[in-house]
This record gives C-alpha cells, structure tokens and sequence, in this order.
C-alpha cells in the first residue's frame, strides 16, 4: 500500500475512534436519582400515615406511591 494513501487513513479511523470514545451514553448520577428534599418529606408523611393505618407491609408501597401522587 503506497504511504499517500495510508497516513489519511489512519487520520481518519483516529477521528472516529475519538468521536465515538466522545460520545459515551449518558446515564443519571446518583444524585440525579435521589429524591428532592420536599418529596422526601411527603414520602415520609406517606409512610407514617400508613403506619398509623395499620397497612400491611405488602400493601404499604403502593399505598405510600397512591399517596405521593394524591397529594402532588
């Protein structure tokens, strides 16, 4: 393979490598993930008004998500 032809290439496959290496998938951080403070407090309201009901443990969670989003 004759120089000329190799060296604008390599140039090439490098630049895509590197745009590709760039580019990586975006995925949320952990405190991306974590609640915001006011939601933490009506989470734990949530979650003691179920205690308060006596819900059981296996229908607690869905009670406590029914009540996040009534009371948004």
């Amino acid at each position: 393979m004759p120089r000329p032809f190799v060296l604008p290439m390599a140039a090439i496959i490098g630049l895509a490598c590197g745009a590709a290496a760039a580019q990586p998938a975006m995925k949320p951080s952990a405190p991306e993930k974590m609640m915001s403070p006011g939601e933490a407090k009506k989470m734990q309201a949530c979650e003691k008004q179920a205690a308060d009901q006596n819900i059981k443990m296996d229908e607690r969670s869905k009670f406590v998500m029914d009540c996040m989003t009534v009371t948004k």
